[in-house]
C-alpha cells in the first residue's frame, strides 16, 4: 500500500544552536520561514530503506537512523534542490517517519523523535523538523528539541509582499552550526515588532555576521541560498506561507 504526504520547507533566518548529551533535547532556538512549495513524498514498505529524489536514488545519511522505524522506499518530488538551505533533509526525514506512522509501523511520538534525532546525529539540521511539523509561515522555535519536547509557535504576519529564493551553491549544513551570541538579541528584536520586513532585517544582520553576504536589497543569504521579499521575476522560486505542517495527500 502506498501512502503520500506533503511536507513544507523551512528557511531559517536566525538560529541559536543548543547542544546537550541527548539528541532529543539538542536543537536550536530561532525564527524561520515555513513555506510552500511542499515536497510530495510517496512511501511503501520495502525490504530495503531507500530514498528516490526527483527520479534518482540518492545517498541519504539520515536513513541509518530512520530505518529503525521500518524499511520503506520513499519517492520524493521537490521543486527545490537538496543541500542549499531549504531544510529539505528535515522535510525528507519527517516524511519518512510520518509515513512509517501512517503505515502502522510506529507511534506518532516515536516517528517525530526519530526524524529529529536523524537530523541532529547527521548534522544536517537542528530545528527544521519541529518547524515543518507545525507549519505556519513564520515559526518561532522557543525551546530546542524534537516535537513534543521542544516548543515552537506560529507568528502571524501579513504576507502582502512576494517572497522568493534563488539557489546558488550547495553547501554542507555544518557551516551553519556554530554559535553567534547575537542570535537571541535578534530574535527578541523581531518578536517586539513581528512583521516580514523585520524578519528579513534581523536575518540579514545575523547571516552577514556568519559570513553569508547578499548584495541584493531586501534579502539575506542562508547557506547557498538567497531569499528576498518584494518584486520577484521568473528567475526566482516563489514562496507562500505553509499555514499547516505535514499533510496526508
Amino acid at each position: 500500500m502506498d501512502v503520500e504526504v506533503l511536507v513544507p520547507l523551512n528557511i531559517s533566518g536566525v538560529w541559536y544552536p543548543v547542544y546537550t548529551n541527548n539528541p532529543l533535547t539538542t536543537g536550536s532556538i530561532g525564527i524561520g520561514l515555513v513555506v510552500e512549495p511542499r515536497i510530495m513524498v510517496r512511501g511503501k514498505r520495502s525490504n530495503k530503506a531507500e530514498v528516490e529524489f526527483n527520479g534518482k536514488i540518492i545517498e541519504f545519511p539520515n536513513l541509518a537512523i530512520l530505518k529503525r522505524l521500518g524499511e520503506l522506499k520513499i519517492s520524493v518530488q521537490s521543486q527545490v534542490p537538496l543541500g542549499f538551505g531549504y531544510g529539505l533533509s528535515g522535510s525528507i526525514s519527517l516524511a519518512y517517519s510520518y509515513l512509517a506512522y501512517e503505515l502502522g509501523l510506529t507511534s506518532l511520538k516515536e516517528a517525530l523523535y526519530t526524524a529529529h534525532e536523524s537530523e541532529v546525529v547527521n548534522k544536517n539540521g537542528l530545528g527544521d523538523v519541529i518547524a515543518e511539523y507545525i507549519g505556519g509561515g513564520i515559526v518561532y522555535r522557543k525551546v530546542p528539541g524534537a516535537p513534543g519536547i521542544g516548543k515552537a509557535e506560529k507568528i502571524n504576519v501579513s504576507w502582502s509582499e512576494q517572497v522568493c529564493s534563488k539557489p546558488e551553491m550547495a553547501l554542507p549544513t555544518t557551516v551553519l552550526l556554530k554559535k553567534n551570541e547575537n542570535a537571541l538579541t535578534y530574535i527578541e528584536e523581531f518578536l517586539k515588532n513581528p512583521d516580514l520586513t523585520k524578519f528579513f532585517e534581523v536575518s540579514r544582520k545575523f547571516t552577514e555576521e556568519l559570513g553569508f553576504v547578499s548584495n541584493i536589497p531586501n534579502s539575506f543569504r542562508k547557506k547557498g541560498l538567497i531569499i528576498k521579499h518584494g518584486d520577484c521575476n521568473k528567475e526566482w522560486i516563489q514562496h507562500t506561507p505553509a499555514t499547516n505542517g505535514v499533510l496526508i495527500h
